[in-house]
């Protein structure tokens, strides 16, 4: 996992191919004005999912890993608590392997991801996004980029 903001994301360009291209397209885009949905970020093979919700609690939301794809989650309005745990302390509840979503059972340790910030989330890493903070309590806008796993 990774957990920074977005003006330190030229760090982490080299951990993966496509990591500049997705942060470039980050520091960029009028993140604001993009419709709410799924779009392709170029030729890349890479997606753009932005989405725009209520948070939730702790208990409604399911502590979650993807094998295919590496999730890159940047917040642009809002704030949310994000849970991480290693996927080596996590077991698996069940798998969508059609869908690249295997639900974990662990215990999360909790970040806040708020405006500007970003964080990176391998296929080792577990995590449990959209909870709310408790501070915030209107919708949270995010931009989620699915990343594939060369």
């Amino acid at each position: 996992m990774i957990f920074d903001v977005l003006a330190n994301a030229d760090r982490y360009a080299s951990v993966h191919p496509l990591f500049a291209e997705c942060f470039a397209f980050l520091k960029h885009a009028d993140l604001a004005a993009l419709p709410v949905g799924r779009q392709p970020l170029g030729s890349t093979g890479c997606t753009v999912i932005v989405g725009e919700a209520a948070p939730k609690t702790k208990e409604s939301v399911r502590l979650e890993g993807h094998r295919a794809f590496i999730d890159v989650q940047y917040m642009v309005a809002g704030e949310e608590l994000i849970g991480y745990v290693p996927r080596v302390h996590c077991t698996e509840k069940s798998n969508d392997m059609a869908n690249d979503f295997q639900e974990l059972q662990g215990t999360a340790e909790y970040l806040t991801l708020r405006p500007g910030c970003f964080a990176v989330y391998f296929p080792e890493d577990g995590h449990r996004p959209g909870i709310g903070t408790g501070a915030h309590t209107g919708p949270i806008r995010k931009i989620v980029i699915k990343v594939p796993v060369y």
